[in-house]
């Protein structure tokens, strides 16, 4: 399934590139991601973890914790850009359990998912400020894997037009012309097909003395 991955930097790649961003794809990234930002805290609290699409739809969970449809239904509430926004400045409280959600951006404007933090401690600004550290880091991954798949799309230079240097090109066929036409401005513009008056600009430009062809 694909998300909905509507930005200017999605805007910028190929079909190749975007069909490349599945909801697989977040949900490995991200719980990888999550698992290790809490390994250190693990023994020390019970956190609970879920991630899930902006609609309230749950894409993974840490444990198979039936309260965690409650936050789910709360997310669907919330719709419009500005109450999610709300959601994620402070905990929410259901049933005895607090949970600290936090924003997974490719950027401002195209929210992709939210992870939920849920524990049954008191409320903790630590535990919204680490969601929100781990909101960011996944955001950051997956727009490194953006710029990589843009990289990979990009259509390959050749080498040699990709150093080959217009004026120096330029240059060479004058003096090649000079050469040929032992420095007679009357042949080389001809042969060049150039107007008299754009070689004599074009051999004080190159600093081409005519004279060392004679």
């Amino acid at each position: 399934m694909l998300l909905n991955t509507t930005g200017s930097i999605v805007a910028n790649l190929s079909d190749k590139a975007l069909n490349s961003i599945t909801s697989e794809l977040l949900t490995t990234l991200a719980s990888v991601t999550i698992m290790d930002g809490l390994a250190l805290i693990k023994n020390d609290m019970q956190v609970d973890v879920s991630l899930m699409e902006p609609q309230g739809k749950i894409l993974w969970l840490s444990h198979s914790c039936e309260k965690s449809s409650n936050i789910a239904a709360s997310l669907s509430e919330y719709i419009s850009k500005e109450t999610q926004s709300q959601l994620f400045i402070h905990s929410i409280e259901l049933l005895g359990r607090f949970y600290y959600l936090a924003p997974i951006y490719l950027e401002k404007s195209n929210l992709l998912a939210v992870v939920a933090l849920s524990t049954n401690e008191i409320n903790s600004t630590i535990l919204l400020a680490l969601a929100h550290s781990l909101g960011r880091e996944v955001s950051e991954k997956l727009k490194c894997h953006f710029y990589l798949q843009q990289l990979a799309c990009e259509p390959k230079v050749n080498p040699f037009f990709k150093e080959l240097n217009v004026q120096k090109v330029e240059k060479a066929l004058i003096i090649e012309a000079a050469n040929s036409c032992n420095g007679k401005v009357q042949q080389m513009h001809q042969v060049l097909n150039m107007g008299r008056t754009t070689l004599w600009r074009k051999l004080k430009q190159y600093e081409i003395n005519i004279k060392d062809y004679k």
